[in-house]
């Protein structure tokens, strides 16, 4: 019997597996995911390195977030050629191995082959802002789940089920440390993989430790070397965080807070899509929402009545830290007749810490969030307590947990697929006046190539999407502003692309959905008696055919404040 529990789950996985891959591969056909300039760079360091030119450390321009992303999809256009479907492909890949090590997380923490399945079922069908950012190349998320899941396995394996031979030790460092390189958001996995490695302290595994530290800083390597030879950049991001940037504007612990629960929240439970800042008011997530509420209760009543029994209550993580009686019971349980132990109350405790270290680590640090990817090492333990919920919810009926969960997963796959046949698709960007479809980008490319023009300036979410499209054919500066906040130097990520502009005797001007920018320029060109010509494409406006070569430059839109208020592009 145990056998063919055993295939009939093995099954399960491949078909869910499958509907998985052909969800993602739905979204990546048709390019129904956004591909702006952030993605744009990753590809771009991914073209420089397969050039042949230095591996950079981090994301081009800045000391965080490391190149991981880029070397994967570096070996991607090694074999496939550079286009963003392979970007993707890549992600794709990616995104199927986060959910086998996601299953395996949950298969391990629960001790049901059921509840494991449920989970990688809420993962395979995904939310908006899972799909999102699990199918764009967009700093290493796919990465942050992968990794962040094996810190959260391992760390399990060794301290609660004993599991500690040097190798587990080893590979504990060793994936935390390239998380930590990849994506520091990794820390929360590591926090936990700390409070539960309590339970190996009578043990005192010194070894172990010593074993999973020296594989760890083999690990982040990269950041230590980088770090080492610039004043520990890195370390100044991750403690003043976006507050040093030019035009930043500071957020109260407070505000972190409400976007936390307000915009973060509903955003990693599909209540609300990550590029909008009201909730999702579809049927979808209104569904979604009455199921929620329906686990929330369940989950409540059985709490209540789990406290009138405990006559002495300990707190969630005294338990987890401490040796659990049910806990120590349930492996023994497994260990003699190697069947299956459900463990569901030690579980959702560990569920429960790591929402909890992730609230105390978001809260400790300057970071503020309104998409809401920075809870993304959230996806994975969520999924699992959702499992959990419908497994207490199957107590009080097969069918009714059955169509609960059939319920849910159609409300998240209805408002993935919705948002994905909108004119830009799912995308990152928050402001709407900087959404472009991809369908302008190839008729612009095409004019600039058949007028023989191969430099510009354009805006940073221009710049880089049209280098990328154009495989460097076309080189932009990013001196233009895309909002009234003006010129960001920061947004110049890549020196030499300024360089050859600069060198460059003919030059366009590309701005996107800019009215009062237009305005500005062509006041401008006007009082300094420069002809030119211009030709829009949908959101874009090209500037070109100038009477003498002009930068923007030499008319201040490179200052860092762009002067009028009606310059923001959200109000044209």
């Amino acid at each position: 019997m145990r056998l063919i529990n055993r295939h009939a789950s093995t099954l399960a996985l491949a078909a869910i597996l499958l509907l998985a891959a052909l969800l993602r591969a739905w979204l990546i056909a048709g390019e129904r995911v956004s591909f702006d300039s952030d993605e744009a760079v990753v590809g771009l360091m991914a073209r420089h390195i397969i050039q042949g030119q230095p591996i950079p450390t981090f994301f081009y321009g800045q000391a965080y977030m490391g190149s991981l992303d880029a070397l994967l999809v570096a070996g991607g256009f090694a074999l496939a050629g550079e286009s963003v479907t392979t970007m993707r492909a890549v992600q794709l890949v990616l995104a199927l191995l986060a959910l086998l090590a996601g299953h395996a997380l949950a298969r391990a923490v629960t001790g049901s082959r059921r509840a494991a399945l449920l989970a990688l079922l809420l993962l395979a069908i995904p939310t908006p802002l899972s799909a999102l950012y699990g199918t764009a190349t967009l700093g290493g998320y796919n990465e942050l789940v992968l990794l962040g899941s094996l810190v959260l396995l391992g760390s399990w394996q060794i301290a609660v089920e004993g599991r500690d031979a040097p190798w587990r030790w080893a590979m504990l460092g060793l994936t935390a440390g390239i998380g930590w390189w990849a994506n520091a958001a990794i820390i929360v996995s590591i926090a936990v993989a700390g409070l539960v490695g309590l339970r190996t302290l009578p043990r005192r595994p010194w070894r172990g430790y010593a074993l999973c530290a020296v594989f760890f800083v083999l690990g982040s390597a990269p950041w230590w070397l980088y770090n080492l030879g610039h004043d520990w950049a890195s370390l100044d991001f991750l403690l003043g965080g976006f507050g040093h940037a030019p035009n930043a504007d500071p957020v109260s612990r407070g505000e972190a807070s409400v976007a936390l629960i307000g915009l973060g929240l509903p955003a990693l439970y599909g209540l609300r899509l990550p590029w909008e800042a009201g909730l999702a008011l579809g049927t979808g997530a209104l569904v979604a929402a009455l199921v929620y509420a329906a686990l929330v209760t369940s989950s409540l009543a059985a709490g209540l009545s789990r406290l009138r029994a405990l006559p002495h209550p300990r707190s969630a993580l005294t338990r987890l830290a401490a040796p659990s009686p049910c806990m120590e019971r349930g492996h023994a349980e497994r260990s003699a007749a190697g069947g299956e132990v459900n463990r569901p109350l030690p579980a959702r405790r560990w569920v429960w810490t790591v929402f909890g270290v992730f609230v105390a680590v978001f809260l400790a640090s300057p970071f503020s969030d309104a998409t809401g990817r920075y809870l993304l090492p959230l996806w994975v333990p969520a999924a699992i307590g959702v499992a959990l919920g419908f497994e207490r919810l199957r107590r009080a009926g097969r069918l009714l947990a059955a169509g609960a969960l059939a319920a849910l997963l159609a409300a998240q796959m209805s408002t993935v697929i919705r948002a994905a046949q909108t004119e830009t698709g799912l995308t990152p960007q928050l402001v709407e006046a900087l959404r472009v479809p991809a369908r302008y980008d190839e008729p612009l490319l095409d004019f600039l190539a058949a007028e023989g023009t191969a430099h510009g300036f354009a805006a940073y979410w221009t710049s880089y999407r049209l280098i990328f499209r154009s495989g460097e054919a076309l080189i932009l500066d990013t001196a233009l502003p895309y909002d009234a906040q003006g010129y960001r130097p920061v947004t110049d990520r890549y020196p030499p692309y300024r360089a050859q502009v600069e060198a460059a005797a003919r030059v366009v001007w590309i701005t996107q959905n800019f009215p009062a920018l237009d305005a500005r320029i062509a006041a401008g060109l006007d009082a300094a008696v420069v002809s030119y010509r211009t030709r829009d494409f949908g959101p874009y406006r090209v500037y070109y055919d100038f009477s003498r070569r002009v930068s923007p430059r030499e008319f201040g839109l490179d200052a860092e404040r762009f002067d009028g208020s009606e310059s923001d592009p959200a109000s044209g």
